[in-house]
């Protein structure tokens, strides 16, 4: 997790009772919110610059707060910039669906080519791992932090903590079902049946039905376990 704020980088005085408008990056997100909770903010906006674009990563603030993306967020900064007496609400309006492009690789994924590793030009699979309903630990609040009294049994989570075990999983069945192939041949299978997010969108993304449509996953096998 990246670093929190350092300790009074928000002036009481100016913050107190406000909903406070904060950029995404550089520290993390929840920290941010915890920032403007301390000094006496009622609420706050993580509002995305143009290193995150308009993707939307769900967060377990401890404080009210949204998160909007660069369009909406270049709007309020000027709002805030233009208008002396400037005001804001925050309001659920309803779950939006058909937004595009969707799906569509995170902002904090990697596309190559590897900096480190020449010899990786670019992923060969992409699977979900943005906003991932997934079980959660009782021992530590949604955030993580420390000064998070919370205990959840689940949580929206997001990296390659997500993103692998879908990958893992749909080998795994492949695994079970081919028991004679080869890693190689199973890394094979994933990619050539995967399809492509979007035009230049990179990867192929998972797909087991897919899969299933092309004979590698026979209904009638039974599935065993990996040891």
């Amino acid at each position: 997790m990246p670093p929190p704020p350092p300790p009074g980088t928000l002036a009481p005085e100016k913050v107190a009772g406000k909903l406070v408008l904060c950029d995404r990056g550089v520290n993390a997100r929840v920290q941010k919110g915890v920032a403007v909770r301390d000094a006496g903010g009622a609420g706050m906006v993580l509002a995305n610059t143009a290193a995150s674009g308009e993707e939307l990563v769900a967060d377990a603030h401890l404080l009210p707060a949204t998160g909007v993306g660069q369009r909406a967020g270049d709007a309020i900064r000027a709002y805030l910039f233009s208008d002396p007496n400037p005001t804001a609400t925050i309001a659920f309006a309803g779950t939006q669906v058909g937004v595009r492009p969707s799906p569509v690789v995170a902002a904090f994924s990697s596309r190559g080519p590897n900096a480190v590793t020449p010899g990786l030009l670019k992923p060969d699979l992409v699977a979900p791992g943005v906003n991932i309903l997934a079980a959660w630990t009782g021992s530590v609040g949604p955030t993580g932090l420390a000064a998070d009294p919370r205990r959840v049994e689940y949580n929206i989570i997001s990296g390659t903590s997500m993103s692998c075990p879908h990958v893992s999983g749909l080998a795994a069945l492949l695994r079970g079902a081919h028991p004679e192939w080869s890693p190689a041949a199973i890394r094979s299978a994933l990619m050539t049946t995967a399809y492509s997010a979007y035009p230049g969108g990179g990867g192929g993304i998972l797909d087991v039905a897919t899969t299933h449509d092309h004979r590698l996953l026979p209904r009638w096998r039974t599935i065993t376990p990996l040891a």
